[in-house]
């Protein structure tokens, strides 16, 4: 008779006491709970290790460890990957939290699947200032409908889009983790994207289109305070497919397409701040003496809504980060599920 549990959590906390009381209570009442949730304190200094000693004096299944000082969320994952002995793993945040029903959706669909290497859904976006939804991620789903999605179907999406595997709503089958090498932590915040990606182009996944966790987008968090900051994001332009080009899992076109997709989500962010960050704008933006054109000398003469309209059309057109049939296609098929949910009928 196998032992082994069957999921694994890793939870990595830095100063998130306000909302680790949230994110252990939606783990804890899944219908399917993980077998073990390991919380890794990365030196916090609020109340953080006090919420997670009273979750773990009443839960057997919290395993607590302590950083005496922080290290970044990157080594906090590694460290908790390292003592995880579940078959499945799910990379949690202590400032987002999962829906019920998703780990036994999860398993059960990877159970169905043994061959796939991980599971994915879908994260509805919440704004941390307000706490108001703003939107689902994927903005291109991968199917329409749930299925498994074979590794050539992968590389195939590859070309059109990236952005189908959200760490937060995606549980990943351990051995197809160590086989892939775990985090990079070379990668900074895009380890566990480049791991994502990796597992889907050589295991495959399966996806299903319902939102399956929630994450809250803040203006601190690691992946968006590189993202906003120039030289870090040049960084990343670098070092990201520098070794994506370096693994012969990925496709040799990608590092290239990569990086026109980096550059776009680094400057649109650019273009969402008040006023608009032309520094960072134009450190990711401008390729050529056109794109300076555009987006240094003219958008800063236009008013804030037309300057953004345009930056947006003139990097779309320029980088083309993905398929614009896909977002339609996505976004009527968010709005009809809107509808039919809203709809009097939907409730008889």
């Amino acid at each position: 008779m196998n032992n082994q549990p069957t999921l694994s959590v890793v939870l990595p906390n830095y100063n998130h006491g306000q909302y680790m009381a949230r994110a252990l209570e939606a783990l804890l009442t899944q219908d399917r709970p993980a077998d073990e949730i390991i919380v890794v304190d990365d030196g916090s200094t609020d109340n953080s290790r006090h919420v997670i000693e009273r979750f773990a004096a009443k839960a057997l299944s919290i395993r607590a460890l302590a950083n005496p000082q922080n290290e970044g969320v990157i080594p906090a994952l590694i460290r908790g990957l390292e003592v995880a002995s579940g078959r499945y793993i799910y990379f949690a945040a202590a400032d987002d939290w999962v829906m019920p029903g998703f780990f036994k959706l999860a398993i059960d669909m990877l159970e169905a699947n043994p061959k796939l290497g991980l599971f994915c859904g879908e994260a509805v976006l919440l704004d941390g200032a307000s706490n108001e939804p703003f939107g689902i991620r994927p903005a291109v789903r991968p199917l329409s409908h749930a299925g498994p999605v074979t590794p050539e179907t992968a590389c195939r999406l590859l070309r059109r889009t990236d952005n189908w595997i959200l760490t937060g709503s995606s549980v990943f089958r351990h051995e197809a983790v160590t086989w892939a090498g775990g985090l990079d932590q070379r990668l900074g915040s895009f380890a566990d994207g480049f791991l994502a990606r990796k597992v889907a182009l050589s295991r495959g996944f399966y996806y299903a289109p319902q939102v399956v966790a929630t994450w809250v987008v803040v203006p601190d968090s690691v992946s968006r305070t590189t993202a906003l900051n120039p030289v870090r994001a040049r960084q990343a332009l670098e070092a990201v497919p520098a070794r994506l080009a370096a693994d012969p899992v990925f496709p040799r076109w990608y590092p290239r397409v990569f990086q026109n997709r980096w550059r776009f989500a680094t400057s649109r962010l650019a273009l969402e701040t008040k006023p608009i960050d032309y520094a960072l704008l134009s450190a990711m933006g401008v390729r050529s003496r056109l794109d300076r054109i555009v987006l240094a000398k003219l958008c800063p003469r236009l008013h804030h809504q037309l300057a953004r309209l345009t930056a947006l059309t003139w990097l779309w057109f320029r980088l083309r980060p993905t398929t614009l049939s896909g977002l339609v296609r996505t976004a009527l098929a968010f709005r009809l599920k809107h509808f039919r949910e809203s709809s009097p009928i939907a409730a008889i």
